[in-house]
């Protein structure tokens, strides 16, 4: 992702509209900046919320039982901006390390779940680095204001709970790694953990990856549990690690049980002490 596609284009849109608005006050000296100012403000925040109402309507339409088989770049980009606004409200600083892990062709991202500032994190890390990732999540947080639009670019919904329904989600995820859509995240542990330690996978997930014939690379990340604590006053140092990568060959001819011990041995290996 190139750097400063977050809700920074808001600004400048305010500031072209509070230039003619300064202008049609007829001021002068500092009265002229001060108006400025205060209608840059005004257009900026109002046009923010705007924008959030828009994304509030059209999440309303989304079908969440019917998956987006393709790559719509406008909603994508919509969904990053809302993640880069998360990311400066959360105050995070995000240290990505082991791009040399990534494979050339669309891979399973899984990692540790600490927060649930975990993929909001990911995505934006990611992004920046150019690498695009759409995140597995459960129906619950589909009931968050906003939180259904991020459907439309990609991200699918698991129900644990439904086998059936779990195995329609796990079959649409590896179509997007077959047709090389979008590479897919998920957390195998299925919640985030409150203690730090690791809960049990569900090593049903990767059969995303042998279903899709791609390879799998895990994500060690640690700070983001520390987010909410941190704020409003403190900036929240995020590491997110690409510790390795698990060809396709293997994850295909390995039983989900056995990558599922491979994944937490090495988890467990960048995560000692953090």
């Amino acid at each position: 992702m190139k750097r400063g596609e977050d809700m920074g284009w808001m600004c400048v849109l305010g500031a072209a509209a509070a230039i003619p608005s300064t202008w049609a006050t007829g001021l002068h000296g500092l009265a002229l900046a001060a108006a400025f100012v205060g209608l840059f403000a005004a257009w900026t925040v109002g046009l923010t919320v705007v924008y959030i109402l828009a994304i509030w309507v059209l999440g309303l339409t989304v079908d969440l039982n019917k998956p987006v088989p393709e790559d719509h770049p406008v909603y994508r980009w919509i969904v990053v901006t809302i993640i880069g606004l998360l990311c400066r409200v959360g105050r995070l600083h995000i240290s990505l390390r082991g791009l040399d892990n990534l494979p050339e062709e669309p891979f399973l991202l899984v990692g540790n779940h600490r927060s649930g500032y975990d993929p909001i994190a990911t995505v934006w890390a990611m992004r920046r680095a150019g690498v695009d990732v759409a995140f597995i999540t459960k129906p619950e947080n589909m009931k968050i204001p906003l939180v259904p639009v991020i459907h439309l670019a990609n991200f699918l919904v698991i129900d644990r709970e439904d086998a059936r329904k779990a195995v329609v989600t796990i079959r649409a995820a590896a179509e997007l790694l077959k047709n090389h859509v979008v590479n897919v995240g998920v957390y195998p542990e299925g919640t985030r953990s409150k203690t730090g330690q690791m809960l049990p996978f569900h090593d049903a997930v990767f059969k995303i990856a042998q279903r899709g014939g791609a390879p799998i690379v895990v994500a060690a990340i640690s700070g983001t549990e520390h987010i909410w604590d941190n704020l409003p006053w403190r900036r929240t140092d995020v590491t997110i690690d690409l510790c390795a990568c698990i060809g396709a060959e293997e994850a295909k001819t390995s039983t989900t049980k056995v990558l599922g011990e491979k994944v937490r041995a090495i988890l467990d290996q960048a995560l000692e002490g953090k």
